[in-house]
């Protein structure tokens, strides 16, 4: 008997920075929790962002965001995962070796970037991220209590990614979350760590919950899951860990996969 299920966002239930969602995802989150079961949405993606995506039923279910950094249940933050002043400082200097990147610097209130200038970036961030954003090339990341660092590669962020993760190594949690995203949380933050807090918290068991994912910072989840599943374009670390493979998000795979889910559990 599933009690909780958890999904990624971009790349498992949408395109990547979409701000749209499928409309039957919101009768169906609304029927889950008339059966007393909690749906969560886990995602690299801002709380804030997030709480707009899903705004006709924000008030019914729980957001993981910043890649489990961040848990939030009825506008009660349950969870924050605070990163290293230390770290931060270094990883703005970091980032300045890379020119063709932007920076981000999440708190639980706002997403701090550079790219002040970079008017595509902005509007992606703004428009279809929904995030709450300050732009700002000189902000000091140390006064800030930051819960989740990421770059930004328009290009893609994979030719980076192995140099990037090497260098952090033992330092951060460093996952690929996306074509153009490498994301960095403190230690022992992820995902799937975020859900096993969900679990314990509501006193649900492994076995009573199903998430569904697609890249690297999904595996976690996928792991701490009874039922894991993973959308048909997943990386292939994300297919071998899962339990089930489902459509991809163009053929509504999660969509039909809950709709299954609540025929069987009448």
């Amino acid at each position: 008997m599933i009690k909780l299920v958890a999904t990624d966002i971009d790349g498992t239930l949408i395109r990547e920075s979409s701000s749209v969602l499928p409309e039957e995802i919101f009768d169906l989150i609304r029927e889950l929790r008339k059966r007393d079961i909690y749906f969560a949405a886990a995602s690299g993606r801002q709380y804030m962002g997030l709480k707009r995506l899903f705004a006709p039923v924000a008030d019914q279910m729980l957001f993981i965001s910043e890649n489990g950094s961040n848990v939030v249940w009825k506008d009660e933050e349950l969870y924050a995962s605070v990163i290293d002043p230390n770290l931060i400082k270094e990883m703005q200097e970091y980032a300045k070796h890379f020119p063709n990147m932007h920076l981000t610097l999440s708190t639980t209130k706002a997403m701090h970037s550079t790219g002040s200038d970079d008017l595509s970036y902005r509007k992606m961030m703004v428009d279809g991220y929904q995030n709450d954003m300050v732009f700002d090339d000189d902000e000091d990341g140390t006064k800030l209590k930051v819960i989740k660092m990421s770059l930004y590669c328009e290009s893609g962020i994979r030719p980076y990614a192995k140099e990037i993760e090497d260098y952090w190594q033992g330092r951060l949690n460093t996952v690929v979350a996306g074509a153009p995203w490498i994301d960095f949380m403190k230690p022992g933050t992820d995902k799937g760590a975020a859900l096993q807090f969900v679990q314990q918290y509501f006193q649900v068991k492994k076995e009573e919950t199903l998430a569904f994912g697609d890249n690297h910072n999904d595996l976690g989840m996928i792991l701490a899951a009874g039922e894991g599943c993973a959308v048909s374009t997943a990386r292939t670390a994300v297919k071998e860990a899962a339990k089930h493979i489902v459509e991809s998000y163009e053929e509504k795979g999660v969509i039909k996969a809950l709709q299954e889910l609540l025929k069987k559990q009448k």
